[in-house]
């Protein structure tokens, strides 16, 4: 039985974060109470930090644990499992805190070969490309398959922005699952990993002309997805597309300038929050009940029904490179601080709770 208190990194006067005693949350119909383990960072848990969230709030998305409390759902006391929720927004949500709430239709069973950090990195990241590539882009759903299908030169291509992010991981995997050749931008150093788990080509993201040389050596680009979507990153992965243009997603607000680049091509925006069910705002945009609960039922093909955790223990999907670090809640505001240095290059930070 969980305690009635726990520990919790949550939100403070002045944007800034504390280690606090808070109540353990009760899970609603549907939901199920889940010991948090193990938890990855991602930019968006420093960023609530730092600018959106009041205080009090529960801070933290990805995690990695077991099922406390199967609240009457399909998932047993002692399952273990890895997801997201939306860290930052609430008192009684949030994956940095030794217990957590999750609904769960919105989880992954992990697979035993799959340690916890690795589990956890399927969160934010994992789900932001799927929901990016098979539900904005309507790529072809990867089966659950034990092999990589095969690429020739009539392969569909997909242009993926910095591949060796963490959602950029994600999606080269994911996308060379689904048989796409495909085409990824990254510092150097990392072009040979990103060749081992499934780009077919890799670009410096600093060359000159890059989205010219890439639109042209591949004219019938039509898809991409911008995993930086902020800098001019938008436009340069537009001009990047076959000369029948195509559609770009980007996990921020679209830009006007990389809009009006091109006539042929559709900037289109993601937000990986919707797929977890609750109605919310999100700045000036809201997320109604039916909308969420559509993008819900999309994502559980990779959830509940279990593509995500087929591709772990077939180790076709890999998630992220993992960097442990240390010091458990009390830590994870130095990894902020990492992550805001811009230190991270490849790498997941990952800390264990309980």
């Amino acid at each position: 039985m969980a305690p009635a208190q726990m520990k919790a990194l949550v939100s403070a006067p002045d944007h800034t974060t504390e280690v606090k005693e808070v109540s353990v949350p009760k899970p609603q119909a549907g939901e199920v109470l889940i010991k948090v383990s193990t938890v990855t960072l991602n930019p968006t848990d420093w960023k609530h930090a730092a600018f959106m969230s009041t205080p009090s709030q529960i801070l933290g998305c990805d995690f990695c644990g077991t099922v406390q409390d199967s609240n009457g759902t399909d998932l047993a006391v002692g399952t273990r499992v890895a997801g997201f929720v939306h860290g930052g927004k609430y008192e009684d949500r949030g994956s940095f805190a030794e217990y957590l709430k999750a609904r769960a239709d919105t989880l992954s069973k992990a697979p035993a070969n799959v340690d916890d950090a690795v589990a956890s990195s399927v969160g934010i990241a994992g789900y932001t490309a799927a929901q990016a590539l098979f539900s904005r882009l309507e790529l072809n759903l990867p089966s659950k398959t034990d092999t990589l299908p095969a690429l020739d030169s009539n392969s569909p291509k997909l242009l993926v922005w910095a591949g060796s992010s963490s959602v950029g991981q994600y999606a080269v995997q994911l996308g060379r699952i689904a048989g796409y050749h495909v085409i990824t931008t990254a510092s150097p150093k990392n072009h040979e990993y990103l060749r081992s788990i499934g780009a077919s080509e890799t670009y410096d993201y600093r060359q000159e002309a890059l989205p010219e040389l890439i639109s042209k050596q591949h004219p019938t680009l039509s898809a991409a997805l911008d995993c930086i979507s902020e800098g001019g990153t938008q436009g340069l992965c537009a001009r990047s597309l076959g000369s029948s243009g195509g559609t770009v997603v980007v996990l921020l607000k679209p830009e006007k300038e990389a809009i009006e680049i091109r006539n042929d091509v559709k900037i289109v925006h993601t937000l990986v929050y919707s797929v977890l069910g609750h109605p919310f705002a999100y700045g000036k945009a809201t997320y109604d009940e039916a909308t969420v609960s559509a993008e819900n039922a999309k994502m559980q093909a990779f959830t509940s029904q279990g593509i995500f955790r087929h591709l772990f223990a077939s180790g076709l999907l890999r998630g992220n490179v993992i960097k442990h670090m240390d010091g458990g809640l009390s830590g994870i505001p130095q990894g902020f601080k990492y992550m805001q240095e811009g230190k991270v290059s490849l790498e997941k930070l990952a800390y264990r709770i309980g």
